[in-house]
């Protein structure tokens, strides 16, 4: 109760700031969401053959309570079971919102103290990669929120325009400092876990129990990153590059580190036609901040020669490169986008093969701001039970809308 005393006493003076200028307090909003289908024709597992639907978008909401102040907020809708938002394993038959669930993926005061500078505090994701939030397609977004998303961050973050040139483009670094929240806010809206179902990914509260990069309960985590754009000499192209560093959770044994740059350029051809490169490359170092675990060496008695399995824990050094290329071409509400997705894991121990994603679709817009696209990928993913490469082929749809 103290602290919400003193936070409203803290937006006192902004109250009477905005009543002075004329500025009264109101709600904006935005959604973006679609209901995905994924239909996997062929795979070499036959778990994972059949037809998965879902929703996967977010509600996003700011209350402006003064010029320049406002609080925001982003409720995210997807499933929380293990790669249920990439199609999961409807083991031959159809799921239908299987594991849906709702969670605050962004909760957090704003603060535009200029017009050059963004100050944040509050629960966000931290300004890492940029594919998770802007690559067309269909699932090509979602496989990027997957690897290098930084959710449920807890902290403080700051943007400042740093060049603003007609002839060298305008420049933004951000710097963001977190911990993992553990928090009520990091609880799912709903779903909750089934008794010995371990396909959920999440479904409570984050502990300090479960571990993983970030889970330090300190502000010792990191983004920096640096975005461009508006090139009198190159119009149409934007960049980002980004540096992450996290300390190990209660399961790790070294900081982890990341790296990301992407490239966005867009042809415009004439009126109705354009066309939209992109590419993103990320990487971590100690990826996952090296967990520890335990692999069983096998050896010989030396006294008797009788075989002797022995237990030894380790960390697994893991450095996880996750690349996207892509094109889209633009013919008024029509469009067409091509996109190749790698997702590279060389480990020290428990090794994976590397996967490739090929998707290809074509969509539209339509009235009342729905949009609709179909498509087809064809992936070569690894398989969990057997280990190796496994092979599948699967068609795509999502219906969108957007709107206020």
């Amino acid at each position: 109760m103290r602290r919400a005393l003193l936070a409203l006493a803290a937006l006192l003076p902004f109250a009477a700031a905005a009543q002075d200028s004329g500025f009264r307090p109101h709600l904006a909003q935005e959604v973006d969401i679609g209901l995905y289908a994924v239909g996997t024709t062929r795979a070499t597992d036959p778990a994972r053959r059949g037809t998965s639907a879902y929703l996967y978008g977010e509600l996003a909401a700011g209350l402006h309570l003064a010029p320049g102040f406002f609080l925001q907020g982003v409720l995210a809708f997807e499933p929380i079971g293990e790669g249920d938002a990439l199609g999961g394993a409807p083991d031959g038959g159809t799921t239908l919102f299987r594991r849906q669930s709702a969670f605050l993926e962004v909760l957090a005061l704003d603060w535009r103290p200029d017009a050059d500078t963004v100050l944040q505090a509050g629960r966000f994701v931290a300004p890492f990669g940029r594919g998770h939030h802007d690559f067309p397609g269909i699932l090509t977004r979602i496989r990027a929120h997957e690897v290098n998303a930084i959710t449920d961050s807890l902290g403080i973050s700051a943007t400042r325009t740093m060049l603003a040139d007609p002839d060298l483009g305008e420049h933004d670094l951000s710097l963001a400092v977190f911990t993992l929240d553990r928090s009520f806010l990091s609880s799912t809206l709903a779903t909750r876990r089934r008794c010995c179902d371990e396909a959920y990914e999440r479904f409570n509260r984050n502990t300090r129990a479960q571990g993983g990069p970030g889970n330090t309960g300190q502000a010792d985590n990191a983004v920096l990153a640096l975005d461009g754009d508006g090139f009198a000499w190159a119009p149409g192209l934007s960049y980002h590059l980004g540096l992450l560093t996290r300390g190990a959770g209660d399961d790790g044994t070294a900081r982890e580190w990341g790296y990301t740059a992407a490239l966005r350029h867009e042809q415009r051809w004439s009126a109705s036609q354009r066309t939209l490169f992109f590419a993103e490359g990320v990487q971590f170092r100690n990826a996952a901040a090296r967990p520890r675990t335990e692999i069983t060496l096998l050896g010989f008695d030396p006294d008797t020669g009788a075989e002797v399995e022995t237990l030894l824990e380790t960390g697994i050094r893991e450095r996880r490169s996750f690349t996207t290329l892509g094109v889209q071409h633009r013919i008024g509400a029509w469009r067409g986008t091509l996109a190749w997705q790698r997702d590279q894991r060389k480990r020290s121990v428990e090794t994976l093969p590397t996967e490739n994603h090929l998707e290809a679709s074509i969509g539209t817009d339509l009235p009342h701001n729905f949009t609709i696209d179909a498509g087809y990928q064809y992936s070569r993913h690894a398989r969990e039970e057997e280990g190796g490469l496994g092979t599948a082929h699967a068609l795509l749809l999502r219906i969108g809308w957007r709107g206020l």
